[in-house]
């Protein structure tokens, strides 16, 4: 699937051409008399990210932001990526007044992690979640579909011929996936890792109009349904997912920290262990509704039906598994 750009053109009309005195007005630049931020010193670990408010005065001023140090931190309109450990200096400047926030970025340590608040989102897999009712299925191994084949309502599974799994240009490269899936299976799962390109996409794309109208089932009633995600990774990154809908809608998560993606930033939605084991996350469907997610039983076009993106950071890892809708 390519990434399509659109350009925007600009059309130049042309006006008669009127003759000024040296009395005439002339154009006099903007001038800002303060800017202030909300922060001046901002802690992050490598690839997480925060969000800095400039206040102008008059408001709403033109403000340009820079960073003294882009190998360790970036920043656009206010929200600052952490790349590496270091030290950065973020200048917010509106026209000749300027302040400033120093970000510091350093890996968390095991100290930190047991002076924050527990996250209890993600848990130790089980099999618990194999015993609810009414699955939809993106991603899970032939065993543990058995156990649950009376109960699966549509099958988003990649066949090549209706439902496949998209990458974006590349983004992604296959990753290891040996030894135990999420419920313990000698079977494999989906592992990728992300390339060099400054960004990352995937999809599964489901062209299956039958399959898709069934999830019109879940639109009735979302709090009975949850959206479950095996995942586990040693990167430090955060993941956005998605979910896609009728006309066009979608609802995004971001796990693992916060996420900007063109400019919008997605708070934590749930976190998990960078150990290399895998833990479980569940999100009431509720939560995707209220995101703006329409299902429908009237598609007419194929829909992404659950995808993610990872960043730009070459080598981070993802690792899914048991990823499906299903009834409580």
């Amino acid at each position: 699937m390519k990434l399509i750009k659109l350009l925007a053109f600009a059309m130049l009309v042309t006006a008669p051409f009127v003759a000024c005195s040296d009395d005439d007005d002339k154009e006099t630049t903007p001038v800002a008399n303060s800017i202030t931020l909300d922060k001046t010193e901002l802690a992050l670990a490598p690839n997480e990210n925060g969000t800095l408010t400039a206040v102008t005065d008059p408001a709403d001023f033109a403000v340009e932001w820079t960073s003294s140090n882009e190998d360790v931190a970036v920043v656009t309109n206010g929200t600052v990526i952490a790349l590496a450990e270091g030290t950065a200096v973020i200048t917010a400047k509106a026209a000749e007044k300027s302040a400033i926030c120093v970000v510091t970025v350093k890996a968390k340590t095991t100290d930190d992690n047991e002076n924050q608040e527990p996250d209890p989102s993600p848990v130790a897999p089980s099999s618990e979640s194999l015993n609810g009712s009414e699955y939809y299925v993106f991603q899970l191994d032939g065993i543990s579909s058995e156990k649950i084949a009376e109960k699966i309502v549509a099958d988003f599974r990649v066949d090549d011929a209706t439902r496949f799994l998209y990458i974006w240009e590349n983004t992604y490269a296959a990753g290891d996936a040996t030894g135990k899936n999420f419920y313990g299976e000698a079977e494999g799962w989906v592992s990728l890792n992300v390339t060099t390109v400054g960004w990352s996409g995937f999809a599964y794309n489901c062209a299956d109009l039958e399959a898709l109208n069934k999830l019109a089932a879940i639109q009735a009633n979302p709090q009975d349904y949850y959206l479950h995600i095996g995942i586990k990774s040693t990167s430090p990154a955060a993941h956005l997912f998605f979910l896609d809908g009728a006309g066009g809608t979608s609802a995004k998560f971001a796990i693992g920290g916060n996420f900007v993606d063109n400019g919008t930033t997605y708070t934590n939605k749930a976190d998990f262990t960078r150990d290399g084991e895998w833990n479980e996350i569940e999100i009431c469907m509720k939560d995707a509704m209220d995101a703006g997610l329409v299902y429908s039983d009237a598609f007419t076009a194929g829909i992404n039906t659950f995808g993610a993106l990872s960043g730009g950071v070459g080598g981070t890892n993802l690792q899914l598994d048991a990823v499906f809708i299903y009834k409580k």
